[in-house]
């Protein structure tokens, strides 16, 4: 019963972090349309890509959190060694994606001017 519950609940934030990928990729993409159709591609493009990597960033954070369940029903070591490499993949995607954000967020006012 309990592994059940757990599994649809991991299916239903796994479909949030998937749907979630989905719309920030068609929000950038508009953003780097609109953007050209204005003739300020060049200025846009660093805040479209930051606001794409920051939507990525919470995205894969529901998919640790789902990770993270898959690991309460797991029964074997091998199954948690996979499950544990998959989040530290994660995290270290997630970490860099966050880094990046950071070091053109400082810079980001410099280009713009």
């Amino acid at each position: 019963m309990i592994e059940q519950l757990i599994n649809i609940t991991v299916q239903f934030i796994e479909a949030i972090a998937a749907i979630m990928i989905a719309a920030s990729i068609v929000a950038a993409v508009i953003d780097i349309v609109v953007a050209a159709i204005r003739r300020g591609l060049r200025e846009r493009t660093t805040e479209s890509r930051l606001r794409l990597a920051e939507r990525l960033v919470l995205s894969l954070e529901f998919l640790i959190a789902a990770d993270i369940l898959k690991t309460v029903v797991t029964p074997t070591l091998e199954g948690m060694a996979v499950l544990g490499a998959v989040i530290v993949i994660r995290t270290v995607l997630s970490l860099s994606i966050a880094y990046e954000l950071r070091r053109d967020g400082h810079k980001k006012p410099e280009s713009c001017s």
